[in-house]
């Protein structure tokens, strides 16, 4: 086979050894039953209180290298059906009191992947309360 035939295959996606290493091992953690994940700190923006409301479609403020974040919802003290209290989708579709994976009073969400969590969007189901998501946003192990 002449030199001009030949076909060079580059292993690592970038060219990069060390990128391939930290994918296989993020995915070692995973299967490990370990997320590989630390919290941002509030100083870099690792933390926010969203308030949602039935009237306006709420996204997240993400900071730059968050890969995840864990949602706790904090209902309204008025609202007459805790169990129920948001909608959400992931898929970057705006929610409406009637269409979206409903959340209540006190429950907890995670969000996994940087696509996820930029499509995220979340609205009120009940007219005229306010709600509080408390969220923490994590970082993979490389940029802690």
């Amino acid at each position: 086979m002449s030199e001009a035939t030949r076909v060079h295959k580059n292993a690592y996606r970038n060219g990069n050894a060390s990128s391939m290493l930290d994918y296989l091992e993020e995915l070692i953690l995973i299967q490990s039953g370990e997320n590989g994940r630390f919290t941002i700190p509030e100083t870099e923006q690792g933390y926010e209180d969203l308030s949602v409301t039935d009237t306006e479609v709420a996204q997240l403020t993400i900071p730059e290298n968050a890969i995840s974040a864990t949602i706790s919802i904090e209902a309204d003290a008025s609202v007459t059906d805790k169990t129920r209290v948001i909608r959400f989708k992931e898929n970057g579709s705006d929610p409406t009191a009637n269409s979206g994976i409903a959340l209540g009073d006190n429950d907890l969400y995670e969000i996994t992947g940087r696509w996820n969590l930029e499509s995220f969007r979340v609205i009120g189901i009940e007219a005229g309360k306010s709600h509080v998501l408390r969220v923490q946003y994590y970082q993979s192990p490389q940029n802690a």
